[in-house]
């Protein structure tokens, strides 16, 4: 069974569990996305590049087998529910990670993720018996979702990028 939102109307009807939000949302998405996002699908209907659609609460989520967010804000701009920030700036807090089915840990030649990926953020390094290992440097990673879309074996997945906490406790 999967968590309820931590809503009053969901406390009222006895659903008090509540999951991180695994989804990755449009960017500019405001902290209490899932609360305030009403399913309307303006955002999606914005989107140039069609990745944004809804999930099964019918709130919007980029599906980056459809193509990679060019942080254009059109999904912003669209949003009246107030889900979505238009005066934020504009970017993913997701980083590339990938896994064990790549092609090129397996010794199969590819870098279609490399070489789709417009900040360098992927390389690779050589290691024994024909492979490569596959390099994020999650600095440079915008989260766009190129290299997912190119992956050939969908190899390519995204975890929340944490911040660093820069507070001492005295």
């Amino acid at each position: 069974m999967r968590a309820a939102a931590a809503t009053r109307r969901n406390f009222i009807r006895g659903r008090f569990e509540r999951l991180g939000d695994d989804a990755i949302r449009p960017p500019t998405a405001v902290a209490d996305f899932v609360e305030l996002c009403t399913g309307c699908g303006r955002c999606a209907d914005a989107c140039p590049e069609q990745i944004i659609g809804l999930d099964d609460d019918r709130r919007a989520v980029i599906d980056f087998a459809l193509g990679a967010c060019t942080f254009c804000g059109a999904c912003s701009d669209a949003c009246s529910d107030g889900a979505l920030n238009a005066s934020a700036p504009i970017a993913l807090d997701w980083r590339a990670k990938v896994g064990a089915e790549c092609l090129s840990m397996q010794g199969i030649a590819c870098r279609a993720c490399e070489d789709v990926c417009d900040t360098a953020a992927i390389r690779f390094r050589l290691a024994l018996g024909g492979r490569a290992q596959p390099i994020i440097d999650t600095d440079t990673c915008t989260g766009c979702g190129a290299c997912a879309h190119a992956c050939p074996t969908q190899a390519v997945t995204f975890t929340r990028q944490t911040p660093i906490s820069t507070e001492t406790k005295v």
